[in-house]
């Protein structure tokens, strides 16, 4: 009731954004094991959909759910190797002028 919803409008959007956000924070957070945050991310997002197809919550399992959320996670690796190569290329060129 006193919730605050921040949404996108769109289920699927919402779920690829949300596991966006995951995987770039993933990213940085755990350098050193981008693979396995890779399998958790797509377990997570698997997981969430087969609980929400138990009938106690009443909810509706929907795969396209977990395809958005992979979709999202892709996205949000990429994004997040781009700005740390963006970054790393900042680096190289800022003690290349010193």
């Amino acid at each position: 009731m006193f919730g605050i919803a921040i949404t996108l409008g769109h289920d699927k959007l919402n779920h690829a954004a949300a596991f966006a956000v995951l995987a770039t924070i993933g990213y940085f957070a755990w350098p050193d094991h981008r693979a396995k945050l890779t399998v958790l991310l797509v377990l997570t997002a698997a997981a969430i959909e087969g609980l929400q197809g138990l009938q106690t919550i009443g909810r509706n399992r929907d795969a396209w759910d977990w395809a958005a959320g992979c979709v999202g996670m892709a996205c949000g690796l990429q994004i997040a190797n781009w700005t740390s190569n963006f970054a790393g290329a900042l680096r190289y060129d800022k003690r290349r002028s010193l």
